[in-house]
């Protein structure tokens, strides 16, 4: 008897637009790295009394200027940058999440948008060439209350559960950068 192979694949989408026109559009696959894999593993599963390992989430996309292998072993932006102040983890647009099976739940799509007047206050330009997928959880123990640390002077604490990296993109104030994430299941 022949056993079916499923395996869970992960797409990203990086779009620039300015002034409203599509200046870029890139396509391409993640790499689930090995806190994402853990991280699969726990909040799927229960403890001896019953409880859930992990309770967090999936909630954040941080972007950066680096660039590395997409490997399992990825445990952090290379180059992690603020889009506001010293916050550098952005909230997923949950009123964007959608389900884009035609109504089955086997995949997700989550997206997070990046507005015209994000990441360079001195009027400069930002190159955009890596993004990441973050948990609301704290990376120590996983706990949602105070949750994760989004501050750039601890970013390069912060382990994705997912990585990409593109090719640069330039991000200037009149630029807005959209990042939509698929998980397949």
């Amino acid at each position: 008897m022949a056993n079916e192979t499923i395996y869970e694949t992960c797409n990203v989408w990086v779009i620039a637009r300015k002034d409203g026109k599509i200046i870029s559009a890139q396509e391409g696959h993640n790499v689930w790295t090995n806190t994402g894999r853990e991280y699969s593993c726990l909040v799927k599963s229960m403890n001896y009394l019953g409880q859930r390992f992990r309770n967090d989430s999936i909630q954040y996309i941080g972007l950066g200027n680096g660039t590395q292998i997409e490997s399992a072993s990825v445990s952090r932006l290379v180059n992690p940058i603020a889009y506001d102040g010293n916050v550098w983890l952005k909230k997923i647009e949950n009123t964007l999440t959608t389900f884009p099976d035609n109504g089955s739940r086997l995949s997700i799509r989550y997206s997070a948008i990046f507005g015209p007047n994000t990441f360079n206050s001195d009027g400069g330009v930002a190159y955009i060439s890596e993004c990441g997928l973050f948990t609301n959880g704290d990376p120590i123990d996983f706990s949602t209350e105070p949750g994760r640390d989004r501050s750039l002077s601890n970013a390069y604490l912060q382990s994705p559960v997912a990585y990409h990296t593109f090719e640069p993109i330039p991000k200037t104030s009149n630029i807005e950068i959209e990042i939509m994430w698929e998980l397949r299941h």
